[in-house]
């Protein structure tokens, strides 16, 4: 094929081209000296990042602000060099050659904690947290060989229903995505402007398609794939930001931080949704293992920053890890964290597949979330389509399908939506150590959940009729059905709540905005959910 030519912004981080035998986490006890202010958010935050976080009345902290930059220069002082930031927990990567300024580094009156991330392959110490567990290993003739990989979700039926993505941005935090730039299934990607851009936090490589690993690229076609009759993705109208935060030769918790720097330019720059095929456990140097107590959430920095990703708004999708087979069965980080959702592997039939890692976690909550097609998934690379194992590749089915769910219940926040994702799963009833809540059925969904302009016939089994009447709000249906209302603002606030049966007439909404509502109508397990607009 022609090789498609476009502009895409590359952005390098700032070590040197030298590659450095240390790197180092430092945390900084306050942002003292700060540029960025709470009246001016435009400063650090895109203008999709301050909407998204406007839509769900999420209020911008001090986890927003930049770090800052006069401790930043401090430490650079002493003779190291900057890799990654990391706003959200206050602290920044450097690299050196040696272990000389740490005595020094640690004397900052600044510094709360400091922690080698990086070390030569010979390094040796009395004591001082990443394995990446990436495996790289139709019945619709439309979506080629991937249609079971949609079709256990019934996800095909969404996208007939118009929703296959777009307006929503997904945010890829992978290790390479070699050639992705010359793969046929991504013409429509790039054709329509759709890759928004790249970024490099792992090293300062130029030229981002180049390097030599493909399984960023295999999992992006997962979700973007737009090839007819080949294969179809599971979000193949959203767009994509592509984050390298993997650096493949070595395992070292360097790339903890890498993912960290990854997930807050996401939020940055407007990312709704982040699919992370990563995973940590194991390092080169065995004196930085995570062991299953740090697998509660609250201890990996990566897993604190997923967090933290969920209290901005995202959605995070990350991959439960392949060693269910293994001595070591569990998750990995940053799976862990408590507000996204863990995925793990089934085949075409759902069951679960060996290799996908087990919960719960070590605080006793459920994990795996939910599982997809993680064993023969359909994925792309320069080598052509074929099938590959991992769950890695399970989850960016999910994360896909995340966003034609979202893009079809845009009234919804984020943890609306993963909560709904687990309520129609198959083992939602009964959730357990390896498939989790199940496999969800992202149509069911949907199709429960959707906006309803009007009346609906079969919503109670009464035609329903709401209005603003000046300062009131009418309800009425025909028929004696006792039944609940209750009216939300568009962006999902609940405003208040009835029970009544025949007509209700609310007063004193005089001082409600002018706006859309929303008025959920409930009565004997059905329910319906009417657009109200107020003039």
């Amino acid at each position: 094929m022609k090789k498609l030519l476009l502009t895409i912004t590359i952005y390098l981080v700032s070590a040197a081209d030298v590659p450095a035998q240390y790197n180092t986490w430092i945390q900084f006890k306050d942002k003292n000296g700060t540029s960025g202010t709470f009246t001016k958010p435009t400063s650090y935050l895109s203008e999709r990042a301050i909407n998204r976080r406007a839509k769900q009345q999420i209020q911008i902290d001090s986890t927003d602000l930049p770090i800052s930059r006069t401790y930043v220069n401090q430490v650079l002082a002493k003779g190291v060099r900057l890799k990654n930031t990391s706003k959200w927990l206050n602290g920044i990567t450097v690299a050196m050659n040696d272990t000389s300024a740490l005595l020094e580094l640690r004397k900052l009156p600044f510094v709360k904690h400091l922690e080698l991330t990086l070390v030569p392959s010979d390094y040796t110490a009395s004591s001082i947290s990443k394995t990446v567990r990436m495996t790289k290993a139709a019945l619709d003739p439309t979506y080629g060989d991937a249609f079971h990989q949609i079709d256990i979700h019934n996800g095909q039926k969404l996208h007939s229903a118009g929703y296959r993505g777009k307006g929503l941005a997904i945010g890829v935090l992978d290790g390479g995505f070699y050639k992705a730039n010359e793969i046929l299934v991504f013409d429509s990607l790039f054709q329509q402007n759709r890759l928004v851009g790249v970024r490099n936090f792992a090293d300062s490589t130029s030229d981002f398609f180049s390097i030599n690993m493909s399984h960023g690229t295999s999992v992006l076609s997962v979700m973007a794939a737009n090839l007819p009759g080949k294969m179809i993705g599971a979000a193949p109208d959203a767009s994509y930001w592509l984050l390298r935060t993997e650096y493949a030769p070595t395992e070292y918790p360097v790339e903890v931080d890498n993912w960290v720097a990854g997930i807050e330019f996401a939020d940055s720059a407007g990312v709704d949704i982040v699919n992370s095929s990563l995973g940590y456990t194991e390092f080169d140097y065995s004196g930085m293992n995570y062991t299953y107590q740090t697998l509660n959430g609250r201890t990996s920095r990566a897993s604190i920053a997923a967090n933290l990703a969920a209290r901005k708004g995202m959605i995070v999708v990350n991959a439960a890890g392949n060693d269910g087979s293994k001595s070591w069965h569990y998750i990995s980080v940053p799976s862990d964290a408590d507000s996204i959702l863990c995925v793990g592997a089934v085949d075409a039939n759902g069951n679960i597949a060996n290799f996908s890692s087990y919960g719960p976690s070590s605080d006793g909550r459920v994990k795996p979330d939910v599982c997809a097609m993680g064993y023969q998934t359909i994925v792309a690379s320069i080598d052509g389509i074929y099938p590959s194992s991992g769950t890695s590749f399970a989850t960016p089915i999910i994360a896909g399908l995340v966003a034609c769910v979202w893009q079809s219940l845009p009234h919804l926040n984020n943890i609306e939506i993963i909560n709904l994702m687990k309520k129609y799963s198959s083992l939602h009833a009964s959730p357990n150590n390896s498939l989790g809540y199940g496999i969800p059925d992202v149509y069911a969904l949907y199709d429960e959940n959707r906006l309803v302009s009007g009346i609906s016939a079969n919503a109670i089994s009464k035609d329903v009729t709401a209005y603003f009447s000046g300062g009131n709000l009418v309800i009425q249906q025909v028929g004696e059905e006792k039944a609940t209302a209750t009216l939300f603002s568009i962006t999902g606030q609940k405003l208040g709540e009835w029970q009544w049966e025949d007509k209700v007439n609310i007063s004193n909404w005089n001082l409600l905005p002018r706006g859309t509502y929303l008025l959920s109508v409930e009565a004997h397990s059905t329910r319906i959910v009417l657009k109200l607009l107020k003039r």
